[in-house]
């Protein structure tokens, strides 16, 4: 596995060339990805996946600007808006007796509705589109999305690569790839590899914009990764390109967030929650704060903070 070691005595101005180098190199990446798309202009249907907090989001925005900027329409479709509502996803958690709803398994997604919202994408006509709303647990009625000939519809989510989910978007010519930190970071004395990474990636991403405690992230964690190595993992060599998301410096960028959320809630949850975050404060005393100010508006990071 590769490794980036960062310096826990950089100087402001290091930190700031760290961070908008780490960010051309991701954005380079996309345009790269981009142009080979463009050279196949059949393709309608891309896909876009990697595992839970791999920087999905912020890679179909980037990939839309530069296919845009080529003249093709894209609609951004996330798989997400297709989940059940919280209360049936809370009635299969607790069939396979688990409390907390389930969000990352195949049968979460409305595939016949999704189905249905495809096929008629790719007719031409007028769709009413799907909105998930994760702090009510609901589906809400999106927008309405009203396709031209020849526009591209790029689906996004950790679904992509579920059987169920490729088989019903799969289409000769289809182009999929993977976002997903490949590269561990040693930094204050530390080692934190990908899966660690993106577990602090979604302590913070939950927090701040799904209203989820670290407690909750804690307690789905388990279950997130079993589905991962179960779905995702095994069939990510499917994917026709994979992207490197992982940050030099977000360790640091992470650690007032995580020190702040962590000890907020330290009363909250069972007590292997609180050792996990008492462990992850631990590792994370002597690494060096990277402040938020230096993130660009359009950095992979808006997308957690």
């Amino acid at each position: 596995m590769n490794v980036v070691a960062v310096s826990n005595d950089l100087k402001e101005t290091e930190l700031a060339e760290l961070v908008r180098a780490g960010d051309a190199a991701f954005e380079r990446a996309l345009k790269a990805l981009a142009e080979e798309i463009l050279s196949l202009h059949d393709v309608r249907l891309l896909g876009l996946t990697g595992p839970t907090c791999s920087g999905k989001t912020t890679a179909a925005a980037m990939l839309t600007k530069e296919l845009e900027a080529q003249g093709r329409a894209v609609h951004i479709i996330s798989v997400d808006d297709f989940y059940y509502s919280k209360e049936a996803l809370q009635r299969a958690s607790r069939e396979k007796g688990r409390q907390e709803p389930d969000y990352d398994s195949p049968d979460t997604i409305d595939l016949d509705f999704m189905r249905a919202c495809t096929l008629s994408l790719l007719s031409g006509r007028e769709t009413r589109m799907p909105r998930f709303n994760f702090r009510t647990g609901q589906r809400e009625r999106g927008e309405i999305l009203r396709p031209m000939e020849g526009d591209v519809f790029l689906f996004e989510g950790i679904q992509i690569l579920y059987p169920q989910v490729d088989a019903l978007l799969r289409r000769e010519g289809d182009f999929n790839f993977c976002v997903c930190p490949q590269t561990a970071i040693e930094t204050g004395g530390e080692r934190f590899l990908p899966n660690e990474i993106r577990l602090l990636r979604r302590l913070v991403r939950d927090m701040i914009h799904r209203a989820a405690a670290p407690s909750f992230t804690f307690a789905i964690w388990e279950s997130v990764r079993e589905n991962e190595e179960k779905n995702i993992f095994p069939n990510i060599g499917s994917c026709n390109r994979a992207v490197n998301s992982t940050m030099p410096y977000e360790i640091g960028l992470l650690k007032p967030y995580l020190e702040k959320f962590l000890r907020e809630g330290r009363g909250d949850g069972s007590g292997k929650a609180r050792i996990e975050a008492e462990t992850i404060l631990d590792r994370l005393r002597k690494v060096q704060t990277v402040s938020d100010t230096l993130i660009g508006p359009d950095s992979l990071y808006r997308e957690f903070i």
